[in-house]
């Protein structure tokens, strides 16, 4: 039930993610049966990236029932029709990876969601939705943080659609956070990129951090993006 609520929450996941946040130092093996039990079942439907790779997971309508049958609420989970398009997974997966990272910070979120969730949970939908948002309440005695993680890829102009998002994300976060600190991180795939969106973004309302993305993914950049978000203490 907890593997299958991470992939209906996740929306689309890889296998080495579900491993990570749900089966923990059990061997290979053991994820591979439980994947395989289940898209036998028809609770999971799995492909393989690129026809070759690893293995992509999703909910199925039969996977969400049984979770609800079993209490989770369906407004928490995510069932894709079909796979994540190509051009779109990588982005995908790093969001899922922010998920994994942040879900054991040494402080604990008190709210994680991926853009999807936050896109059911506000009507009118707001001028912007960060690719992650995590929220940090407790405990009491440390100042409440809230932050926003973009995944930047490089596809978007920077003049014209991606910094004027950033000035948006900034007014929406701002409403959202009360009394607590809030920041923005973004993390992006090109060192010049890096370095024009840190002079860019001096003069936006909130901090911006921006750091890039992990060289590898997988296993190798779930252990720099930890690296990179080891400011949350």
């Amino acid at each position: 039930l907890a593997a299958l609520r991470f992939i209906g929450q996740a929306g689309e996941l890889a296998q080495y993610q579900l491993h990570e946040q749900v089966f923990g130092g059990v061997s290979e093996v053991v994820v591979s049966r439980f994947v395989q039990r289940a898209t036998t079942r028809d609770l999971i439907a799995t492909t393989r990236w690129r026809g070759i790779g690893i293995n992509r997971l999703r909910l199925t309508t039969r996977g969400r029932s049984q979770l609800v049958q079993h209490g989770v609420g369906a407004d928490e989970l995510f069932v894709l029709r079909s796979p994540i398009a190509e051009g779109h997974i990588e982005h995908q997966l790093w969001i899922v990876d922010t998920l994994v990272v942040l879900g054991r910070a040494a402080r604990k979120p008190d709210l994680l969601q991926p853009a999807w969730a936050l896109q059911r949970r506000f009507t009118p939908r707001p001028a912007a939705i960060p690719d992650v948002l995590a929220s940090f309440v407790s405990p009491p005695e440390q100042p409440a943080l809230l932050l926003g993680i973009e995944i930047d890829r490089g596809s978007e102009s920077l003049a014209s659609i991606f910094l004027p998002k950033l000035e948006k994300l900034c007014d929406v976060l701002s409403s959202w956070a009360g009394g607590a600190a809030c920041a923005i991180v973004v993390l992006t795939n090109n060192m010049r990129r890096r370095d024009s969106l840190q002079t860019s973004v001096e003069e936006l309302s909130l901090p911006v951090i921006v750091e890039m993305l992990p060289v590898s993914p997988g296993r190798p950049g779930l252990a720099d993006l930890a690296t990179t978000f080891s400011f949350i203490r």
